[in-house]
């Protein structure tokens, strides 16, 4: 039983289609839609396709007591009677289950009451399509499990086809029975002896699971009731028999409410693991196959975070890089006000809990997660623009436009919105007046209150770069419905791919393709060997003069659904195929050349040959060498500290951002030594450089001594003039108010890398810094200091104060901010710069970067520093979340260009010139805090990206002023601040991008990185001639895990190489070519010449300090 405290916990799944390319070769050609879209709807009385899954609420199931009621039925397609037209079968809930025979033309047959596959009750749900017995007919398993338990219901279905349009169900019989609360199924062959085995998704028999729940239910021993609730693994014995392994397999202990899977090769090994998406609490599982007969659940491994509500996911290959990648849909909504009022709250201490018992960090939107190809993802969805489909359940890839790039197709809406806020608080309050009893005794009298959500499915063109777009208009997909799993075919044998989808309380939509006559197409059609007739885990790939693609052979895909065996490539306007090769799942290999573009080729495995496809670069061009340089490792090690105890509405940690590198001869040996700092509590640390080129640390007492301090960035220079190398270290952070916690530390040299503070070297510093540079800026031949402000604890965004420190030559500084650089003492939160000629004047400017700024140019005019109008450089209207700045001449063409490092593109945040991303920041409560409003574009109005409750913890007054959330979802920023916003500190960004800025004589030209160096904050850069070409390339780093709970962490990058080309043009290398691999937050890379060549030292908050080595040079084969 649930009561009403647990209707918060409800989650419904709307899962994302994502449909495979791959298009058949056909003999008829369907007329196009007069109107030119490429989808037409054709109506149940064209199609004949009657089948509705109706839905009723009773007394016993309704959702308080069965929260999936409204989950819906799948979609499966195959040709059941070998006619060469594909067939069609939906699984009802409280319906029975329906059988199409495809006729030709798309008109369908109902065969259900004669095929026999109407004679079993139950709540059925997914359906998979499998041949069972190797006859060459496809066979239908069925996965049962209604809100109670019931042994005879809740058994799963096998329907043998009997060759002649009619079933037998033989579940039993092959040992696959499955007794628990089934959900969906997948087929595949784990063990590679060329049979297909199960695994059966399962969900527990309650709800409102808590995540100690878990944590104990899993932690507890697999007993004969586990059955019932835990997912399953059955293994094909060859003979017509299975044997359920799961206490053996390694998929135990498992305790979620999964509710699609997805099998593919997610570590490149040639062995298939499994993807499962689980509801609500649990974490999602990847199941990696150990390949000795079992498997081990390594999410962490794989993946920085997930989404909250998994629900149907899809495997393909979105960017033709031939390796594949994996989508998986939540309940996010892109409307404003429906996210104001239906998205469920973020729950902080829960969040933080979740952490705390190893849960991977789960956020409320889509993942769409890229294969880097070294066994990490990248999650992507906010940069690729398919992060939000609202209540979504299937996904599907595929290339429906048959351009050559798979688009994403995803069904969406729900029958009871159980996480409208505002129903719920009313729910509630009734529920309080006369006992949450009364709930699960009458409900219908609590319907009422939540609204049904009848949406558009979503569908999206995919642009070729990584990014997507939006084209439920333009191709024909306009219907609001509740729809659930849905699957893909060429169901007349045109060309290109209809969608088929399962809808609650509406006939069944069928979609038919009208591209056929606009695009070039290949079907293949597959025969594998004896076990496995439908080559599942196959790899086909396709080459063309215009470029390269890959599908992967699937069957169970999207949500509770099954979609076509012949594989289908979009060819675009390419006129000939090159080759085709199959790599089948036994490692064998089949090609062909010269194929013939629209038409249907069949292959066998019979004719296949050994393997001698290349294992790709014999090696990269940087090595991890970090445990051979290192005599002892370093680790950054942060202390807990909570940012957001006064500035709730924080966007991320500020405490959290080093550490830092700087180099320099300490001993005077002509040879590069190094120093990183440490984080509060923690002393930084000294190398030196050894005569075969390792690094050992070298303690310092005075370093011990000031541990207190939080060390951000390092100077190395001769400050006193007596021929050592001095250090001199900003201190940051927020963890104290402004004052002797941020005093920057000097430390003097004698010549042996032994370090003396010098007490009274330093004026006064009060702010929290980040940055630092030195320069002779009065050209008297001693170095200076510029030290920026980054931040003032709990007055976030306003800026700090920053210094100009004047050097007397024998290392004693002076505070000369206010008499010659008084335009600089609040210029805002520096992160980065340099002290360079810019203009080409002959003379040096200080450039600067930070948050909420442009780049800044202030030049000394002899007597102070004035500050540069950007705007006659091409250099305005750059505002933006700049993290790191490197002046050099990238182009060699003898001037100097920028090249810089920003938020990144995959963001909750977006921006553009026209509609600017900005930040107000006001006492707008009168309480002592500083309050942050981060705000966004809404059609016109400018809206707060927080919602209700975050923003009326931070402002209470919010709650009575907006006692609903419609109220505060219909309200824009003047309706909920007011006047104060007049008064308010507000800035505005409008690029995001990482790039550079190329010096074209004197005025500079933007030009963004590419996408793969926009997938997160670029922290930390470094230009060097990487692959020996003459040419100067970047290595770049970046992430921030420590974003808040309602803002995804920016964690797809795991360091990277692009390489420049002709015309100032960029490539990305992926990791197995550049060799480049670092799953942490990387916060500065510094180039280092040692006696073993060049190294490149890489900091990580939080981690381990990593040394890499260029180990070739010269061209390689990316291909």
């Amino acid at each position: 039983m649930i009561d009403v405290r647990f209707i918060c916990q409800v989650s419904i799944l709307l899962a994302i289609i994502l449909i495979s390319a791959c298009k058949s070769g056909g003999s008829k050609t369907a007329p196009v839609d007069t109107q030119g879209n490429l989808f037409t709807l054709l109506s149940p009385k064209e199609t004949g396709i009657q089948f509705a899954n109706n839905i009723r609420q009773n007394v016993d199931e309704h959702i308080f007591n069965f929260n999936y009621i409204f989950n819906g039925g799948g979609v499966a397609i195959a040709d059941f009677n070998k006619d060469g037209l594909e067939d069609l079968y939906f699984t009802g809930n409280q319906v029975a289950d329906r059988l199409y025979l495809n006729k030709g033309d798309l008109k369908f047959e109902d065969i259900s009451t004669s095929s026999g596959i109407t004679k079993s009750g139950g709540w059925r749900s997914g359906v998979a399509i499998v041949d069972i017995n190797q006859d060459g007919y496809p066979d239908i398993y069925i996965c049962r499990g209604g809100y109670a338990f019931d042994s005879i219901r809740n058994r799963n279905l096998l329907f043998v086809n009997q060759k002649n349009l009619s079933f037998t169900e033989e579940a039993e019989k092959y040992g696959i029975a499955d007794v628990g609360f089934s959900v969906t199924a997948n087929f595949f062959d784990y063990d590679n002896d060329n049979d297909l085995d199960l695994y059966v998704v399962n969900r527990p028999d309650h709800w409102g699971i808590s995540i100690m729940q878990i944590v104990d239910k899993k932690k507890s021993k697999y007993d004969d009731q586990s059955k019932y609730v835990t997912d399953q693994f059955y293994r094909n014995n060859g003979d017509g028999t299975f044997t359920n392994i799961t206490k053996s397999v390694g998929i135990l202990p498992n305790y979620g409410f999964g509710l699609s899977s997805s099998v593919g090769d997610f570590n490149h090994d040639g062995w298939d693991d499994i993807y499962i998406a689980n509801d609500f609490l649990e974490n999602d599982y990847l199941f990696i196959n150990d390949r000795k007969g079992g498997f081990k659940e390594s999410a962490k491994d794989y993946f920085k975070h997930i989404p909250f509500y998994s629900m149907g996911s899809d495997m393909a290959d979105i960017n033709n890089d031939m390796q594949d990648d994996l989508f998986v849909v939540e309940m996010r909504p892109e409307d404003y006000k429906r996210s104001k009022t239906s998205m469920p709250q973020m729950n902080i201490p829960m969040f933080d809990s979740l952490e705390h018992q190893g849960f991977l960090r789960q956020y409320m939107h889509n993942a769409l997660y890229y294969n880097y190809g070294n066994g990490k993802y990248a999650e992507i969805s906010q940069l690729a623009g398919v992060d939000k489909t609202d209540w979504s359940w299937s996904p599907m890839i595929e290339d429906f436009d048959m351009d050559g790039y798979k688009d994403i197709f995803v069904t969406n809406g729900y029958r009871m919105d159980v996480y409208d806020q505002d129903g719920n608080a009313k729910i509630k309050e009734m529920a309080g007046k006369n006992g949450a009893g009364m709930m699960l005794k009458s409900p219908d009298e609590f319907y009422q209150f939540l609204p049904s959500v009848k949406a558009v499915n979503y569908i999206y063109r995919n642009n070729g770069d990584l990014t997507f777009s939006k084209k439920m208009k333009e191709w024909g997909i306009q219907e609001a419905s509740f729809s659930n799993g849905s699957a893909t075919a060429d169901l007349d044998n045109d060309g290109d791919l209809d969608i088929v989808i399962n809808n609650i309380d509406e006939e069944a939509f069928l979609y038919r393709n009208n591209s056929n006559q606009r695009s070039n197409y290949l079907q293949v059609e597959l025969t594998g060997p004896q076990g496995n007739l439908d080559a599942i885990g196959a790899r086909i790939q396709v080459y063309t003069p215009e470029g390269k693609q890959s599908i992967t052979q699937r069957l169970q895909r999207g949500y509770l659904s099954s979609s076509h065996r012949i594989i289908q490539f979009g060819l675009g306007s390419a006129t000939k195929v090159d080759s085709c090769i199959i790599i089948w799942p036994d490692t064998r290999v089949s090609k062909i050349t010269n194929v013939k573009i629209r038409s249907k080729i069949k292959l066998n495995h019979s004719g296949a040959e050994p393997s001698s496809l290349s294992k790709g670069n014999p090696s990269a061009w940087l090595m991890d060498v970090s445990s051979e340089i290192l005599k002892v490792p370093f680790k950054h090690k942060e202390n807990l500290f909570n940012d957001y105890r006064k500035q709730i509405l924080l966007p991320h940690r500020m405490s959290r951002m080093g550490p830092f590198i700087s180099v320099g001869d300490f001993n005077g040996d002509h040879k590069n030594d190094f120093f990183i700092g440490g984080a509060r509590g923690q002393s930084g640390q000294v190398y030196l450089q050894q005569g075969e080129g390792l690094f050992e640390p070298k303690s310092q007492s005075t370093f011990q001594r000031d541990a207190r301090f939080e060390d951000m960035q390092s100077l190395i220079e001769d400050f006193n003039s007596d021929g050592y190398q001095d250090l001199y270290i900003v201190s940051g952070d927020t963890e104290a108010p402004e004052g002797e916690m941020y005093q920057d530390r000097l430390y003097l040299n004698d010549g042996a890398a032994n370090f003396t503070k010098s007490i009274q070297a330093i004026p006064k510093i009060v702010s929290s810094g980040e940055y630092a540079l030195s320069l002779d800026f009065d050209n008297d031949g001693d170095m200076d200091i510029f030290r920026g402000g980054r931040t003032v604890p709990d007055k976030y965004p306003y800026a700090p104060q920053s210094y100009l420190l004047e050097n007397n030559g024998k290392g004693l500084f002076k505070d000369v901010t206010d008499e010659k650089a008084n335009v600089l003492k609040k210029c805002g939160m520096i992160t980065s710069g340099e002290w360079v000629d810019l203009i080409g004047d002959k003379s040096k400017e200080l450039v600067l970067c930070g948050d909420w700024l442009g780049i800044k140019i202030y030049s000394w005019d002899g007597q102070k520093f004035i500050e540069v109008d950007v705007s006659h450089l091409g250099l305005d209207r750059q505002e933006g979340w700049w993290n790191k700045l490197i002046a050099t001449d990238i182009d060699q063409d003898g001037d100097i260009d920028l090249v810089c490092g920003n938020l990144g593109e995959n963001y909750k945040f977006h921006t553009s010139a026209e509609k600017p991303f900005q930040v107000f920041c006001n006492d707008f409560d009168q309480n002592g805090t500083y309050d942050i409003i981060l705000t966004k574009y809404n059609g016109n109005d400018i809206v707060p990206i927080r919602g209700k409750q975050c923003s009326q913890e931070q402002i209470p007054s919010i709650k009575s002023k907006f006692p609903t959330f419609k109220s505060f979802a219909n309200a824009n920023l003047n309706d909920l601040y007011g006047e104060s916003l007049k008064s308010s500190l507000n800035y505005k960004v409008n690029n995001f991008s990482s790039g550079v800025f190329w010096n074209e004589g004197g005025k500079f030209k933007w030009s963004a990185f590419p996408v793969e160096a926009q997938f997160s904050s670029i922290r930390a850069i470094v230009c060097d001639d990487i692959n020996g070409d003459g040419k100067i390339d970047v290595i770049f780093g970046g992430n921030n895990y420590d974003t808040e709970v309602e803002t995804t962490s920016a964690d797809a990058s795991i360091g990277g190489v692009i390489l420049q080309q002709e015309d100032r043009g960029f490539i990305y290398i992926k990791p197995n070519d550049s060799g480049l691999s670092i799953d942490a937050a990387i916060t500065d890379i510094t180039k280092l010449n040692s006696n073993l060549g060049s190294i490149y030292l890489i900091a990580t908050n939080n981690d381990y300090l990593k040394v890499y080595r260029k180990i070739r040079t010269g061209k390689q084969n990316l291909n």
